[in-house]
């Protein structure tokens, strides 16, 4: 049976006690890189905040949202990509046309200055707990790979693998008890998903099995699937979100806006959605 287009499964190498998760996005990466101009580059590191977003976002206990943000003055002034509990996913940059970029850029370019700031979302509690993970490395992968060592405390190798049609990524973290069992497993795996993860993770994957594409990356070893699941679209329009967010802000505020421009502008900057409300529309709104 395929593998539905936008998902994410984790596996466990049981032979070797390494777990891992893929990430595959395909319809929905299109429809991501569709709100926006994304020059190549750009789409790279777009591809692994999307794809990093979800292996985070998969992982909460809890009704709520992974976010990851970095607000800069470099090429990307704004980089966020947050994904909730049950797999909704939004992403998007914003370039600062001004500023140019090298060849081979790597993270540091794109952010000279600025925090990567990784937010975790609770509703039950509606408690935040944020995080710095440090720029450390290239690519923001690798910034991530040195985040997971640290804070799971287990060795961590990630790999992304973007076009204009499709991100796939790739994680491996290896357990306390992997040595015992292989003492060359983990860095036999790593040898051989650095060979073959960016070809096999470029294909696109829509239609393709995550067996299939786990066994050509690991032929030697027992590989344990877990049930896979969709990632969807955070990006669906919700005038009862803005409605309610324009209440929120009271009806003096929002009057003295519609006073001033004519018409009530809510620009979604994520996904790049504008709502606009009337006078009539927001006597209604205050109204009813």
């Amino acid at each position: 049976m395929s593998s539905p287009s936008d998902l994410t499964d984790r596996f466990l190498l049981e032979n070797l006690d390494i777990r891992g998760q893929v990430v595959r996005l395909g319809p929905l990466w299109r429809t991501i890189l569709a709100r926006r101009d994304y020059p190549e580059a750009y789409r790279q590191l777009l591809g692994e905040f999307a794809s990093v977003a979800v292996l985070i976002g998969s992982g909460l206990k809890h009704p709520g949202r992974a976010v990851l943000q970095v607000m800069g003055h470099g090429p990307v002034s704004l980089a966020v990509a947050d994904c909730t509990h049950d797999l909704a996913l939004r992403a998007m940059l914003k370039r600062d046309e001004g500023k140019s970029l090298p060849e081979n850029p790597n993270i540091h370019d794109f952010f000279p200055t600025g925090r990567l700031v990784l937010t975790i979302e609770n509703n039950q509690t509606a408690r935040h707990f944020q995080s710095i993970v440090p720029l450390e490395g290239a690519t923001l992968a690798e910034c991530f790979e040195r985040y997971f060592d640290r804070s799971e405390q287990v060795p961590t190798h990630l790999w992304v693998h973007t076009t204009p049609e499709s991100v796939g990524a790739l994680i491996l973290q290896k357990l306390p008890k992997a040595d015992e069992k292989d003492p060359n497993g983990w860095a036999r795996v790593q040898q051989q998903a650095a060979k073959s993860a960016p070809l096999s993770l470029g294909r696109g994957g829509e239609g393709d099995d995550v067996s299939s594409l786990l066994t050509s990356l690991f032929p030697h070893d027992d590989i344990r699937l877990f049930k896979a699941h969709p990632v969807k679209d955070g990006c669906s329009r919700s005038e009862e979100k803005v409605v309610a967010m324009l209440k929120g802000l009271g009806r003096t505020e929002v009057e003295a806006a519609l006073a001033e421009q004519g018409v009530m502008k809510v620009h979604d900057e994520i996904c790049n959605q504008e709502y606009r409300f009337t006078p009539a529309d927001v006597a209604r709104i205050f109204e009813g």
